[in-house]
């Protein structure tokens, strides 16, 4: 089942596809198979997913290349193939951020997270979301949002642009591109273009990896962590320490 071969091969280079997974095994097969064609693009696939390593070889060479075609069950990859994350907020009463003038409260909340290796949705989103007025459902390629006070909903299907992460990946780019050009060609401020086309601050998109990372800690020490004094000891004294030292870069901490 877990036959790289079959999964590299027979599932995406034999049927045509030189785009995601076959581009992370290796870049130029996609140039490759356009220009010497299918079996010479078939030789460089299974040299990639033919080259290992032993005990003799150096640890920084193993450690600074993935390894596609070693056994799932036999290599010493120790990436997490089954997590939950539980998330939980109490009530937050916050001022307005920029996108909302008046005092607002965040209401207590909870959230879980499950990521895993074995499903047949290979690399795709699913989800819930429980609100007071609704509930919204979501795939791949489907939003279904149910409204309680009309007892309706509403399904809609975005358009997918294909590529890595679901054409995530290309739409980020392009909204990135789209602030540049706000800010650049109509006087946008950075700040105001940033929350437009992208969505988020950046610093919502610091405290967003900061949370893996504090989701990674409780999981390997088994443990419930607090978010603010685990901000405050892992981030906020670690960027102090920086702003010491002279690491930092401009009065927010940020380097």
């Amino acid at each position: 089942m877990y036959s790289a071969p079959q999964i590299y091969y027979d599932r995406q280079l034999a049927k045509g596809n030189t785009d995601w997974p076959i581009s992370i095994v290796n870049a130029e097969i996609e140039a490759c198979y356009k220009d010497e064609g299918h079996d010479t693009a078939k030789q460089m696939l299974f040299a990639n997913l033919g080259q290992d390593y032993d005990q003799d070889t150096n640890p920084d060479h193993v450690a600074g290349r993935p390894w596609f075609g070693r056994c799932v069950w036999e290599s010493d990859n120790d990436v997490c193939d089954d997590q939950f994350v539980t998330i939980t907020w109490e009530d937050d009463p916050v001022a307005g951020n920029g996108r909302s003038d008046p005092l607002q409260s965040r209401g207590a909340k909870t959230a879980t997270f499950h990521m895993i290796a074995q499903t047949e949705k290979q690399c795709e989103r699913r989800g819930r979301i429980y609100g007071t007025k609704g509930e919204i459902e979501y795939d791949g390629t489907t939003i279904r949002v149910f409204d309680f006070g009309s007892d309706s909903e509403k399904e809609f299907h975005p358009p997918r642009r294909g590529g890595g992460h679901g054409g995530g990946d290309d739409g980020l780019a392009q909204q990135f591109l789209k602030a540049i050009i706000s800010v650049a060609s109509h006087g946008t401020s950075a700040e105001q273009a940033q929350i437009e086309h992208l969505g988020c601050t950046p610093e919502e998109i610091i405290r967003s990896h900061a949370l893996v990372f504090a989701a990674e800690e409780a999981r390997r020490e088994k443990k419930v962590l607090d978010w603010k004094s685990w901000w405050t000891t892992r981030v906020e004294m670690n960027l102090s320490e920086m702003k010491q030292s002279g690491g930092a870069k401009d009065d927010a901490g940020v380097s």
